[in-house]
C-alpha cells in the first residue's frame, strides 16, 4: 500500500489511477534501500525537486521545498531527517515537518505543509500520481 499525506491509496484504487503515459520514478525496492530520492520534476509548469522516501513502511513524497527560505530540506546536509528519525528536517534552519503530513512543528512555520505529491505504486513501481507533474530526465 502507498500512503501519502494521510490519504489512503490502496491498490484497488491505484489500478485504476495508473497513467500509462507516466515514467516510473522509482522501485519499491529502490526506496525502501535508500534513505530517501530525490527527482527533477516539473510541477505546476514549474522545474523542482522531489523528495521521496519510506516512513514506517509508507512511500511519501514532497516537492523538496522548505516553505522558510525556499530552499530543498537536504541543501546543506545529504540527509532530510533529524537525529530522531521521526521528523523531517531542513539541514538550512532546521525546520522539522511530520513525515506522514508535510505540516511544520516549528514555531515560524507551524502548521504550514509541504506540497505533498501522490504516489500509486504498481507491481512494485513507484509513480507520481499528480494530473500537473511530468518527470525531468
Amino acid at each position: 500500500m502507498v500512503e501519502n499525506a494521510g490519504e489512503d491509496l490502496g491498490l484497488k484504487s491505484v489500478s485504476a489511477m495508473a497513467n500509462d503515459h507516466t515514467k516510473p520514478a522509482c522501485t519499491r525496492e529502490e526506496l525502501d534501500k535508500a534513505d530517501y530520492l530525490t527527482r527533477q520534476i516539473r510541477f505546476k509548469k514549474q522545474p523542482v525537486s522531489a523528495i521521496m522516501f519510506a516512513f514506517e513502511g509508507i512511500a511519501y513524497a514532497y516537492v523538496n521545498h522548505c516553505m522558510h527560505m525556499h530552499r530543498p530540506l537536504n541543501c546543506e546536509q545529504d540527509a532530510i531527517f533529524d537525529e530522531s528519525g521521526l521528523y523531517l528536517r531542513c539541514s538550512m534552519h532546521g525546520f522539522i515537518f511530520d513525515p506522514k503530513t508535510g505540516e511544520c512543528q516549528s514555531p515560524v512555520c507551524f502548521g504550514q505543509r509541504l506540497q505533498s505529491l501522490r504516489l500509486e505504486e504498481i507491481d512494485g513501481t513507484l509513480y507520481f500520481a499528480e494530473k500537473h507533474l511530468t518527470l525531468i530526465d
